[in-house]
């Protein structure tokens, strides 16, 4: 019986292992796309603490190092030893997957989604997980420390369990790939990538209001935090609203942005503040509407329009001036300087 396990966890086999203090986190993301005459295209990822380290692109085998750290200390001959793997793993997985779907009766065109998650920290195997999804829905997961697959809420979800179940050989293969050979992998990554991954700035947050008839729309805006993971919130007289957000959005230098918006009846002789926590912060940082005298995104808009008018009024200038002058490379001297 052919395992199933997703590529990327491959590249531990070639990465040497170097301990190293604190404990970090991998996630690895497998997408697997099957046509309905058995196609396969695949595409993924690796992330170690939030920060995307390895990306295999759609109906490619080549992987891409998002990091100028990710490839740690592997070497050209062992990429090229990978790649040769990697070509003979996919032929395996492919065999592996058209198994099950005969056995549990999955027809036609479908997406497998794998992910695996593992720590440099041996601590809790709870932090260890394994989970497969169906056309985006939960097919099964497998409790590392008890050894057992759990069904989801999938079509074929207890097929999918009870056939896992059974299957002894790749449950072993991957309970040992996550406590051995990923954990080793997550502590490469804990030395190789730890300026990164370690590094915490705080956010800034801007609280602005908009007024519409009788409501008034509330909006904290939060950017220049890392890393990625925020949680914002919107309070009035200490009772958390219901808001809408953005996704997390990535600045040009590296940090994060998001927006947390709420429409309320009212601001006047009401407290209404917004609260963010993020790992960089000691305590929850709480910005209070009536701290906030002028509007900042207001204020962003009135700098921009000054900036574009002045750079507008200096081309100009410049045009004007360029046609007064005249110059000519070829003596290196204005035509003024000639008459």
């Amino acid at each position: 019986m052919k395992v199933l396990i997703p590529s990327f966890i491959f590249t531990l086999l070639l990465l040497r292992s170097i301990a190293a203090a604190g404990s970090v986190r991998i996630t690895v993301t497998q997408n697997t796309y099957f046509s309905s005459d058995r196609v396969m295209t695949i595409w993924g990822s690796l992330e170690v603490e939030d920060i995307e380290t390895l990306a295999a692109h759609n109906n490619s085998r080549q992987i891409e190092f998002k990091q100028r750290w990710s490839k740690g200390n592997l070497n050209d001959t062992d990429w090229k030893f990978f790649n040769m793997f990697l070509i003979r793993y996919l032929k395996n997985f492919k065999y592996h997957v058209g198994n099950i779907t005969d056995k549990v009766g999955i027809k036609g065109a479908t997406l497998i989604q794998c992910w695996i998650v593992c720590s440099s920290s041996m601590d809790d195997l709870k932090d260890f997980a394994y989970r497969v999804a169906l056309d985006g829905e939960d097919l099964a997961s497998l409790n590392v420390s008890e050894g057992v697959w759990v069904a989801g809420s999938a079509p074929h979800s207890r097929d999918a369990q009870r056939f896992m179940q059974k299957d002894r050989l790749t449950t072993v293969s991957i309970i040992n790939i996550l406590k051995h050979q990923c954990h080793l992998l997550a502590l490469t990554y804990s030395a190789v990538g730890k300026e990164a991954y370690s590094r915490k700035i705080q956010p800034q947050v801007y609280l602005t209001k908009k007024l519409d008839q009788s409501k008034t729309e509330v909006i904290c805006m939060v950017t220049g935090f890392y890393p990625k993971p925020i949680n914002i919130s919107l309070w009035k007289e200490n009772k958390m609203e219901e808001a809408l957000s953005t996704i997390t959005l990535p600045n040009e230098d590296g940090t994060y942005q998001k927006t947390v918006s709420t429409t309320v009846n009212s601001i006047e002789q009401q407290s209404v503040y917004c609260q963010v926590d993020h790992i960089s912060l000691k305590e929850p940082l709480i910005v209070h509407f009536d701290e906030i005298h002028d509007t900042p995104i207001g204020l962003v808009i009135g700098i921009t329009v000054a900036v574009i008018v002045c750079v507008v009024g200096l081309a100009c200038f410049v045009k004007l001036y360029k046609k007064r002058r005249r110059y000519t490379f070829i003596t290196g001297m204005t035509m003024g300087q000639h008459s």
